[in-house]
């Protein structure tokens, strides 16, 4: 007995039927324009479908030839296995529907013409007239398009679930390979979602896909593609999804901007134009960094969940932004991108700039700096009263190595105000890198003025490549639909410090990774890294900015409402953003060549100095440790210990 879809799929197979037989008036009917809306698209360095722009995702493939011979004999055995014999229309396939639909398994009966001229030109609607329109357009199709175009119309056409129009887009959505790349067993699992795209989608309803899939190599066996042993086995392979993953939304939505702006004015447009861009991302960095992120947010309290992450993680060689984190694991990928729409305070982590700076100028790590209270431009309504992260202080002159190693305010104070001055050190750290407009006060030694976290790392970066200074990009090359090069990024680097401060800088940030405010690095990562932690007044921002020979990334931590603060054991640099860089850069190293340990320049040595005046110890001097030295400036001997008698008497 019949059900009431059964019943009403026989009548309108019947009255089809007569439709096609009572001969019909000649009504010319013209074929209307194909239009389909192919999208833009994005690939990372390692060769991954980042995003899609367009509204489908849709990607065309060129030629059947680009497309696994498996789809095409899948498809055609289960959809059309007339497809080479008729016009458009096959009655043969008609009757076989009405025939499959009396023993209960109910089918169209449209062939892949057909179903394209209902895809391309027409609606769903369930009539005879539309039936009609339909296979009129059928036979205008296969008059103006040979059997191959209308093929690779078809695949470039069907909607195939979970977003994916085309089977360019399906095969790497769910495979993520290219059509040519496709097995047997993948080519059956796309082909049987042409039945019910969402009903069969395998990341869904896993087991109503394999079932699917397996009907469909078994129809192989039918017109004798395969044998029925083969499909035996084949029948028992799992559907062994890849499915892409979906990472780097911030960094997918800068490239969109980027791109939109490259091509302002040449009459191109990312939504229409099919445009293919390379970006600068790793897939497995993005990843890692991710991953890093999200360990981080997991630990954190209930009311800190709101909290926002900017982070970016660079090349220091070529300036290549390999990860890039906009916001928290919630946040929208066209919401507020924290690593480069924003600016904040840096804190301490500002600091390498301004002892950089001292370096470059003669002074070593040993050059004693005061560490007590300082008062600047006393009683006017700009005075600066800086104090310790602990309130408290030594009274007492300290190594410039120590300071940095302990980010002590009031040394970072002294420092700017009595050995150099604000306006040289904004001069270097625009040098470095860094964009953002400096105020020149004595406060800059403390970060006061605001910077974005791609600003920061590319000034780390400029010092973790031994002074080569390497732009930060994101886009490597966009290319048109023929493949024709519409942009090339050129490099933007220079040499803008030597190799001999950038070098005896890091010997310093690398203690404050292994003995220092960043030692929560050590908990995940034990390669060779160099960085400063930042936190500033009240805790409003946490940062860690640090690299090893081969990457850079910084981190802030923060509140969109800068008068929010960070709390309990989370309001630091070194116990918020530190550990999100040392997770990232162990996963980093486990499929990457291991860092080596960062090069000593041939104009560095280490030498005995003396602790109290900095200079070269002598024999006489009490307290001495050796320290990196440029060779090139090297300080005068010390004259304050022994001596004192003529010619040593």
């Amino acid at each position: 007995m019949t059900t009431d879809m059964t019943r009403t799929s026989i009548r309108f197979h019947v009255l089809l039927f007569a439709a096609l037989i009572v001969p019909q008036p000649a009504v010319a009917q013209d074929l209307p324009p194909v239009e389909l809306s192919y999208a833009s698209y994005a690939l990372t360095a390692d060769g991954e479908v980042l995003d899609y722009y367009g509204a489908e995702r849709r990607v065309e493939l060129r030629s059947t030839g680009a497309v696994s011979p498996w789809v095409i004999r899948c498809l055609l055995a289960t959809e059309d296995r007339d497809f080479y014999n008729h016009d458009g229309v096959s009655y043969k396939g008609l009757g076989r529907a009405v025939l499959e639909t009396l023993t209960g398994n109910t089918q169209g009966g449209s062939t892949l013409t057909m179903q394209l001229a209902r895809n391309l030109f027409l609606t769903h609607e369930r009539s005879i007239s539309r039936k009609l329109k339909e296979i009129d357009l059928a036979r205008e199709l296969e008059k103006k398009y040979s059997k191959d175009e209308i093929l690779l119309l078809y695949l470039n056409t069907v909607y195939l679930g979970g977003g994916s129009y085309g089977i360019w887009s399906a095969a790497r959505e769910y495979f993520d390979k290219n059509p040519a790349d496709l097995s047997i067993t993948e080519s059956a699992t796309l082909v049987g979602l042409l039945k019910s795209p969402e009903g069969y989608n395998p990341l869904k309803h896993p087991e109503k896909a394999l079932s699917r899939r397996n009907e469909v190599l078994h129809n192989l066996v039918e017109v004798e593609r395969i044998s029925t042993d083969e499909y035996r086995k084949l029948k028992t392979q799992p559907l062994a999804l890849s499915p892409r993953k979906h990472i780097g939304r911030h960094f997918a939505e800068w490239v969109r901007r980027e791109a939109v702006e490259l091509l302002a004015g040449k009459g191109i447009y990312l939504q229409k134009d099919q445009l293919r861009i390379f970006t600068t991302m790793d897939s497995r960095m993005q990843t890692a960094a991710e991953d890093a992120v999200a360990a981080q947010w997991e630990e954190l309290p209930g009311n800190m969940r709101d909290v926002q992450v900017g982070a970016v993680l660079t090349d220091v060689h070529t300036g290549a932004v390999r990860a890039l984190i906009g916001g928290n694991p919630e946040s929208s990928g066209r919401g507020l991108n924290h690593a480069v729409q924003i600016r904040r305070q840096p804190g301490s982590s500002f600091k390498p700039f301004l002892y950089a700076s001292l370096l470059e100028q003669g002074y070593t790590l040993a050059t004693p700096i005061m560490d007590s209270p300082i008062v600047v431009d006393s009683g006017l309504a700009w005075e600066w009263r800086p104090m310790n992260d602990s309130d408290t202080s030594s009274y007492a002159l300290v190594p410039m190595r120590y300071g940095i190693l302990r980010s002590l305010n009031l040394v970072a104070a002294h420092a700017m105000v009595e050995l150099t001055d604000p306006a040289r050190v904004a001069a270097f750290a625009h040098r470095m890198g860094v964009d953002a407009e400096l105020r020149e006060f004595p406060s800059l030694a403390l970060g006061t003025s605001e910077l974005s976290p791609l600003e920061m790392v590319e000034g780390f970066g400029t010092i973790a490549s031994m002074g080569h200074r390497a732009r930060a990009h994101f886009i490597t090359r966009i290319e048109n639909r023929h493949g024709r090069t519409l942009y090339r990024a050129r490099p933007d680097t220079a040499t803008v410090l030597d190799s001999a401060t950038a070098y005896i800088l890091t010997d310093a940030l690398q203690a404050v990774v292994d003995s220092g405010t960043a030692t929560a690095v050590r908990r995940y990562y034990a390669g060779p890294a160099a960085g400063k932690t930042g936190t500033t007044q009240n805790s409003t921002d946490a940062w860690f900015v640090g690299y090893t020979p081969a990457h850079a990334m910084a981190v802030w931590v923060g509140y969109d409402d800068a008068a929010r603060k960070l709390t309990g054991a989370y309001r630091y640099g070194g116990t918020v953003a530190a550990p999100i860089w040392g997770r990232t850069m162990s996963a980093i190293s486990s499929f990457t060549p291991a860092d080596s340990s960062f090069t000593q320049p041939t104009t560095v040595e280490y030498l005995p100095l003396c602790r109290d005046t900095g200079l070269m110890a002598t024999d006489d001097c009490p307290d001495t440790a050796l320290y990196p030295v440029n060779t090139t400036l090297l300080p005068a001997e010390c004259d304050e210990h022994g001596g004192g008698w003529l010619f040593g008497w």
